[in-house]
């Protein structure tokens, strides 16, 4: 059977400097920090989805280099990993939440481009919006398929609880587990670059703000 290779990390929005600034260099530095602080409880469980993931691939190695004959040591160890898998899902939840939190405080960034006066700088803090809503959507579509990786693995783990499940059946739902997982990666890899692109993005708006004032 092919390993399988549940692991993927992010990359998270950098905090900002304390700015001075008044304006709406200043408003925007604080809807920026504002949205940053509604993602600390994200930050905070990817660690421990991190711990569970290579704990579980572990576990999953050891159960299968048992054989037939330890068919309880198996069953056990399968039922460790379902109950980390339903860890896995309430880190999911707790992730998501914040993000959703976070999108819904960076609505206070459209009145500062309602505000706006120049049209430079309105198109400038729009397209920094705009980007950040493109990172919560990322989000959002990681979300759906690691929820649905994490279903495939519960399946398999039940499978493996049952020492009348054939290879076979155990061989191709192990490749359905490992196809999610390449588009899990996938998004794992357009937030991560999504996140890199706000923070860059982030800096050179505020830059041109600052220059304005």
């Amino acid at each position: 059977m092919r390993k399988i290779v549940i692991a993927g990390s992010f990359s998270a929005l950098l905090m900002l400097s304390a700015c001075s600034s008044s304006g709406i260099s200043g408003d925007l530095d604080a809807a920026l920090n504002d949205t940053f602080e509604e993602e600390e409880e994200y930050r905070e469980v990817q660690a421990d989805l991190e711990e569970r993931e290579k704990a579980e691939q572990k576990l999953f190695e050891e159960i299968m280099a048992l054989t037939q004959e330890e068919q309880d040591k198996v069953a056990k160890q399968a039922q460790q990993a379902l109950d980390s898998a339903d860890e896995r899902l309430e880190f999911l939840n707790t992730e998501k939440e914040s993000i959703e939190s976070a999108e819904e405080k960076s609505a206070d960034i459209d009145q500062l481009i309602e505000d706006a006066e120049e049209a430079s700088v309105k198109a400038d803090v729009k397209a920094l919006k705009v980007k950040m809503q493109e990172r919560f959507a990322a989000h959002g579509e990681f979300a759906k398929a690691y929820e649905q990786l994490i279903g495939y693995q519960k399946e398999l783990y039940e499978m493996l609880k049952d020492e009348k499940t054939k290879l076979q059946a155990l061989q191709e739902k192990a490749a359905k587990v490992n196809e999610q997982n390449e588009q899990v990666q996938q998004a794992v890899t357009t937030f991560n670059e999504l996140t890199e692109q706000v923070n860059t993005l982030k800096d050179e708006t505020l830059d041109k703000l600052n220059e304005k004032e």
